[in-house]
């Protein structure tokens, strides 16, 4: 019998859930403009949070906590672990324990930068009992010329129970594009998909338990 993958890429098919995910923050004002999307909606997501992003925004940071939402370790400074394998471990845990000590939150799921996992850190995540957590849905939404209806559609022809949306809360890291109104628009359209299609959105967490 072979072992099971340690990188989650989805979950199980058989709930209508699916998980809505953020990367990169938190950052004025995606973050601060999700948060209100989503509470509008009652809808709870997971924020991979970096960890140098959580000391430049700490008290939106603590909102994300405040209203219930998960967080995720994303690193301290985003690196490319591909590139910085030597320096792989120690972003991953340093960013872990900003977000412990700033917000008082132990993670529990851990998500590479680019989705460039290397054995260094999925050994040392499955060491402190992390979840490695990739995505099975991607809207590539830092494209300077984007818009929410392209973001979404990309988003919608993979969403199924079990899938792992990928979005973004933040523009730091993505180069192209310095405007979050596509992303905040896109989410409000595929939150309207899924509950077309009788999805419930939840956290990574209850999607895997």
């Amino acid at each position: 019998m072979s072992s099971p993958d340690p990188i989650v890429v989805r979950g199980p098919a058989d709930r209508s859930t699916f998980a809505l995910t953020y990367d990169d923050g938190p950052e004025w004002p995606g973050t601060d403009l999700l948060l209100g999307v989503l509470a509008a909606r009652g809808v709870q997501a997971t924020f991979f949070c970096v960890g140098e992003q959580v000391e430049n925004y700490p008290d939106l940071a603590r909102e994300l906590v405040k209203a219930g939402h998960e967080i995720g370790g994303h690193t301290m400074r985003h690196l490319d672990h591909h590139l910085r394998t030597d320096q792989a471990c120690t972003d991953m845990i340093e960013g872990a324990a900003t977000i412990e000590r700033l917000l008082g939150v132990g993670i529990r799921l851990y998500r590479a930068p680019y989705g460039h996992f290397v054995p260094e850190t999925v050994l040392e995540a499955e060491r402190r009992g992390w979840t490695c957590v990739l995505w099975s849905t991607l809207g590539e939404d830092w494209h300077a010329d984007t818009s929410a209806a392209t973001i979404a559609g990309r988003v919608i022809a993979d969403l199924a129970p079990g899938a792992i949306v990928l979005l973004h809360d933040a523009q730091r890291y993505a180069h192209e594009r310095d405007d979050c109104t596509p992303t905040i628009e896109a989410s409000e359209l595929v939150l309207d998909e899924a509950k077309r299609r009788g999805l419930e959105p939840v956290t990574v967490g209850e999607l895997l338990s």
